[in-house]
């Protein structure tokens, strides 16, 4: 931050209220994950105010886009948007929301560095973990998944988003220019099942858990418990956006919801990898994602003031 000009973090004064027209939330604003940095750099930012229980201030710029990083975690992100939802200083009633940074991805799925649109969120803690090393039924239950989903069960833990928003942020997004890297796609090909080709958008299934898991065998319970919630196959796994979209449900906000990321590294090593060789990427395919999820999900911030898809202005 000391070498973008931006001003001082201030707090609110005593009836004043801001209201953007849009909210946009990357979870980190530190290197190497410096999510927030690009729509620092590419908007004019005109002001910066703290509202308690943010995990950073907000920064305000002279288009109405409010930008703020919520932290890494479930827990990070529920506890900013709730501390944003409910505080009568920040007038969010008539405002998109939009979570976007960086992801993970299973290979056979998308490039590096491609952008994904979601249409779905499930939350990958809300399940059941069974180990049956000590039980009767191991030796005829080896081809059971160790998981399933919950028991007590009050609701089905994804969130299927709005799909006329989606489809409006999918189509300016797919218009949007992707940045390519040469060593990005040489690390890609790496992967048999990956595609042969640079980064694209799409949209479908992102799945959100506080587990910092890696590997094939824990990316097949995954897909096995999108298959349950009739979501699969899942494109994109991240670690904010079931809190995101509990807390906006809870506040009669999630129809106005966006998850637009990209792929900075894939979800299981490759062929001769191991698996904390190949947890975090390249530093390549780290900096590829953050430019293009920026990229994209500027051009549809850009299409959601000037078009507003759901009729919020008024």
């Amino acid at each position: 931050m000391s070498d973008l000009s931006v001003p001082e973090p201030r707090p609110l004064e005593r009836g004043e209220t801001v209201r953007p027209s849009v909210l946009v939330m990357p979870a980190v604003a530190e290197p190497p994950l410096a999510e927030r940095r690009p729509w620092l750099e590419s908007h004019e930012v005109v002001d910066a105010i703290t509202v308690p229980g943010c995990y950073t201030p907000i920064y305000l710029t002279s288009d109405e886009i409010a930008i703020t990083t919520t932290g890494i975690g479930k827990s990070d992100a529920a506890t900013t948007v709730a501390a944003l939802l409910s505080n009568s200083a920040v007038d969010l009633s008539a405002a998109y929301v939009l979570s976007t940074g960086i992801a993970g991805a299973p290979p056979a799925e998308t490039a590096l560095g491609s952008v994904v649109v979601a249409d779905a969120v499930v939350d990958w803690d809300r399940k059941h973990r069974w180990d049956r090393s000590d039980s009767s039924e191991a030796s005829s239950a080896t081809d059971e998944p160790p998981i399933d989903r919950l028991a007590y069960r009050p609701r089905e833990y994804v969130h299927r988003l709005e799909s006329d928003l989606v489809d409006s942020a999918l189509a300016v997004a797919e218009s949007a220019p992707l940045y390519e890297d040469d060593d990005v796609l040489a690390y890609q090909n790496q992967y048999p099942d990956a595609p042969d080709s640079g980064p694209a958008v799409r949209t479908g299934t992102t799945v959100c858990g506080d587990e910092f898991w890696h590997g094939p065998r824990y990316a097949r319970e995954v897909e096995w418990l999108c298959e349950q919630y009739g979501v699969a196959p899942y494109v994109t796994t991240q670690m904010e956006d079931a809190a995101t979209a509990t807390a906006l449900e809870r506040f009669g906000a999630l129809e106005r919801y966006l998850s637009i990321r990209a792929v900075a590294n894939y979800d299981r090593p490759a062929p001769g990898e191991s698996v904390e060789e190949s947890f975090d990427g390249t530093d390549a395919s780290l900096e590829l994602a953050i430019e293009n999820a920026a990229t994209v999900g500027s051009a549809v911030v850009g299409a959601l003031r000037a078009e507003d898809p759901l009729g919020l202005f008024g």
